[in-house]
């Protein structure tokens, strides 16, 4: 018989050995679900030139508007359909929807199919991401979590960079419909693999087979009621608002900038590349150590106080060159840090939280916010004044004493946890997580 530290070693070493074959599974998979939306992302922005730049604010509210939509019949889903069966049941409808615009864009593509297309694509880039990392949350703890997330993001960011290279690789050798059958493939290898993701310890596939239950608008009232998760609520407001302003005001300066097209497109392409470099490089090299030795106050709060600098930097001095930095710093920050670190605190909450109210964070939330600051940032342009000190700084000082403000609510759980170990019951099967409630 072993002795008990050699036994103890041995378990160690296979538990290690499970959780690196499901960071590589979940790296993969987010490779392949990111690299199929982004081989349709310049196909949108195709179709939003089709609809034309003045429909934009209303391709957001129709965007907006399917959203509420969906998030009912999600939840009707999570209700009555086993977690294994979620995934063919939303990756299997979005893969239809594909080959359904593959036919219309066959035979041409109208101002009205176009516009379908932009809402269409908005709606399934949030939806299928915020399915896989409920799927991830489900295999692995809080503390695995803060030791691997950062390689599961850095997956997905290859997948953003590998996506738009096939795209510029093919896109003047097949036609633009025939894009949409090579992300129809991605995103059928991505759900297969992610049929396959569940926790390393998992004995059992019984809690994969059953319905999570309760009400079909309970993530809804959940996000209202539970103090973290309306939280978490906050911080995707507050990204989302500044992303919003920055993108109406970054359009203004750049067509004054650049009088040529080509110019601009570059620009833009400039801009892409360097958010997916850099949050490729920190993801490896940087989110990993800050996730683990860092509390998670700070690493929440790191991104809101370095875009605090750079907003008010480009309110004096708004320049094309200046923003591109800042707008860089805020997605680089956000696929790097924010993001991996608000998927940390989801692990910690139970299982019909982690699918319905991440869900409706995920997507209802972002896209309402979508629609409300498109048009509020349109509404102070109109009235001459500048969102940059209206609107975004304030959400930025917001977003840095929210995310401080979480942190620690999150660490005085973990804390309580440690304490008392017997709370996890309420984290729906995560072991080593903080109780569910705040």
């Amino acid at each position: 018989m072993l002795p008990d530290s050699a036994e103890a070693a041995m378990e160690t070493s296979v538990s290690r050995t499970g959780e690196q074959h499901c960071t590589a599974l979940a790296a993969a998979t987010f490779f392949l679900l990111l690299c199929s939306y982004y081989v349709l992302r310049p196909v949108r922005e195709t179709m939003a030139v089709l609809a034309g730049p003045d429909r934009v604010p209303w391709l957001f509210t129709g965007t907006f508007v399917a959203t509420l939509a969906v998030v009912p019949l999600f939840g009707w889903l999570v209700r009555r359909v086993p977690r294994d069966w979620l995934i063919p049941a939303v990756y299997g409808p979005m893969i239809a929807c594909l080959a359904g615009f593959y036919v219309v864009f066959r035979a041409g593509p109208t101002t009205v199919s176009a516009a379908a297309f932009f809402i269409w694509l908005s709606l399934f880039n949030l939806l299928v991401t915020s399915l896989f990392w409920s799927r991830v949350g489900d295999a692995f703890t809080t503390e695995q979590a803060r030791r691997c997330y950062g390689y599961i993001t850095a997956g997905g960011t290859a997948g953003a960079v590998t996506g738009p290279a096939l795209t510029t690789l093919l896109a003047e050798r097949i036609s633009t419909a025939s894009l949409l059958l090579v992300s129809m493939g991605l995103l059928l290898f991505a759900g297969g693999s992610l049929l396959f993701l569940r926790p390393p310890s998992d004995v059992s596939a019984a809690p994969s087979q059953r319905p999570i239950g309760g009400s079909v608008l309970a993530g809804i009232a959940q996000t209202f009621r539970d103090p973290l998760l309306a939280a978490l609520a906050g911080l995707v407001i507050c990204y989302s608002s500044i992303s919003t302003v920055l993108y109406q005001e970054m359009t203004g300066i750049v067509g004054k900038a650049y009088a040529d097209a080509g110019a601009r497109t570059a620009y833009f392409a400039r801009i892409d590349l360097s958010v997916n470099l850099l949050s490729l490089a920190l993801q490896l090299l940087a989110t990993r150590f800050l996730l683990r030795s860092w509390r998670l106050g700070w690493c929440l709060g790191l991104v809101p106080a370095v875009m605090l600098l750079g907003l008010v930097g480009v309110g004096v001095a708004p320049t094309a060159g200046l923003f591109a930095v800042v707008q860089v710093l805020h997605r680089a920050g956000e696929f790097a840090l924010s993001k991996p670190s608000r998927e940390v605190l989801f692990t910690t909450v139970d299982a019909e939280n982690r699918y319905k109210a991440k869900n409706f964070i995920d997507t209802a939330v972002y896209r309402t916010n979508d629609a409300a600051s498109i048009w509020l940032t349109t509404a102070v342009r109109s009235l001459g004044g500048n969102a940059i000190w209206i609107v975004a700084l304030p959400v930025t000082m917001a977003w840095l004493l929210l995310s401080w403000s979480t942190g620690r609510r999150y660490d005085r759980r973990a804390s309580n946890a440690v304490a008392d170990p017997s709370a996890n019951s309420d984290t729906g099967g995560q072991p080593g997580a903080p109780p569910s409630r705040a």
